[in-house]
């Protein structure tokens, strides 16, 4: 689902959630006692993916020229 065609609120919430969620589940993996390399590499990708949409909506919603 794109992020950015939700509303701004649903748009907040949403990479909100994801910034609380994908470093919980990368340390899980890294965790575990045969940690799978490929996934924590998705969730790493998925995470830097996520931080850029922060940024982005920040620009968009509280920056003022």
């Amino acid at each position: 689902k794109n992020i950015q065609s939700l509303p701004r609120e649903k748009q907040r919430e949403s990479i909100e959630r994801f910034l609380r969620v994908l470093p919980q589940q990368i340390m899980d993996e890294v965790a575990c006692p045969i940690p799978n390399e490929k996934v924590i590499k998705y969730l790493e990708s998925q995470l830097k993916m996520v931080r850029g949409l922060w940024t982005d909506y920040l620009i968009q919603y509280h920056v003022k020229a």
